[in-house]
C-alpha cells in the first residue's frame, strides 16, 4: 500500500499538486466529475500512457517550478486549463498517447480506485461502501484488485534514482 500512495504523492506533487488537496476524498467532487471518473475505464494500457506522461511531465517541471503553482483546481475541466497553460506539458501527454483530459480523468480514477482498494486491503473495510461505489465502479476496482502489484510497479521512481 506504501508504494501506491508513493505514486500518488508523486504524481501529484510533481505536477498537480492543487488538484489532489481539492480531491482527497469522493465527496470533494463534483456530481459531473464523479460520474466521469466512474465512468471511466482503467486498463494496463492507459496506466502505462498515465506512467510515461507523469515520467516526462515530472521531468518538465523540474525546469519549471512555476507549474506546480498553477493554481487551484476545484473540478476536472480547471485541472485541464492548468495542463493547457503549459504547451510542452500538452505536448509531452499527447506524446504518450493520452490528451490532457484523458490525462487529468485518468489520474484522478486511478486515484480514487487506489485509495478505495488500499483502504480495503489494509482492511479498513471487507467491501466498498456505497458511496465509494457511487465515484469508482466496481470495474474499476476489481481491476486494480487485480492488477495492485503490476500498479504499484509502474511508480515513478524517485528523482534522485535518474
Amino acid at each position: 500500500m506504501l508504494k501506491i500512495q508513493r505514486l500518488i504523492a508523486l504524481l501529484f506533487a510533481a505536477v498537480l499538486l492543487p488538484m489532489a488537496a481539492t480531491a482527497q476524498s469522493s465527496h470533494d467532487i463534483s456530481p459531473s466529475d464523479a460520474k466521469e471518473i466512474h465512468d471511466y475505464t482503467l486498463s494496463m494500457d492507459k496506466l502505462h500512457k498515465m506512467a510515461a506522461a507523469t515520467t516526462a511531465l515530472m521531468d518538465y517541471s523540474k525546469h519549471h517550478p512555476e507549474m506546480k503553482d498553477a493554481g487551484d483546481s476545484k473540478n476536472l475541466d480547471q485541472m485541464v486549463a492548468n495542463i493547457q497553460k503549459y504547451p510542452e506539458a500538452v505536448a509531452a501527454i499527447r506524446q504518450n498517447g493520452m490528451s490532457p483530459r484523458e490525462y487529468a480523468v485518468c489520474m484522478m480514477t486511478l486515484m480514487e480506485t487506489a485509495m478505495a482498494v488500499g483502504f480495503k486491503k489494509a482492511g479498513t473495510y471487507k467491501e466498498y461502501p456505497p458511496q465509494i461505489l457511487e465515484t469508482v465502479s466496481k470495474a474499476n476496482l476489481d481491476f486494480a484488485e487485480q492488477h495492485w502489484d503490476e500498479i504499484q510497479n509502474l511508480m515513478p521512481k524517485d528523482s534522485g534514482d535518474q
